[in-house]
């Protein structure tokens, strides 16, 4: 089973993992971190590393974080290059975490996926979840369906 690891500021990772739990009901081997004002940033690499060890399966493992280039971020990349080489290949550190990411995460390990196409699919529901809506977009479509009739 692909592992996760969900490492936030504040407990937004919290909040994630029981969305999940509510919405998907399956989050076995999902841990979290949270970082707040008070903490020492210097302390991450080892959380990191006792998070790491608690979800390795041998099946690979998604670090997702809320910031790119933030302190979680640098930190998950440093704890894992400090890894032998055959583990961290399986790592994969993802940035600009969100609920639907984490669903379709846990739904790719649900199919067995590989660690690769988890990470490639997460990546995707991302991207193609980015949505937006106006209610200048209603009154336009409004207006095309009256012209139809």
């Amino acid at each position: 089973m692909i592992g996760m690891i969900i490492a936030t500021h504040g407990e937004m990772s919290n909040g994630i993992v029981s969305a999940a739990d509510l919405i998907i009901g399956s989050t076995d081997n999902i841990k979290t971190l949270n970082l707040f004002q008070e903490d020492d940033v210097q302390d991450l690499n080892g959380k990191f590393l006792k998070e790491i060890k608690a979800v390795d399966q041998n099946e690979g493992i998604i670090i997702f974080v809320d910031l790119a280039g933030a302190s979680l971020y640098n930190q998950a990349v440093l704890a894992v290059n400090s890894l032998a080489d055959e583990q961290k290949k399986k790592i994969h550190v993802v940035a600009g975490v969100n609920l639907p990411m984490v669903i379709d995460a846990i739904n790719q390990r649900m199919i067995d996926a590989s660690i690769e196409d988890a990470v490639a699919s997460v990546v995707n529901v991302a991207q193609q979840g980015i949505v937006t809506w106006s209610a200048e977009d209603t009154d336009a479509d409004d207006e095309d369906e009256d012209e139809e009739f």
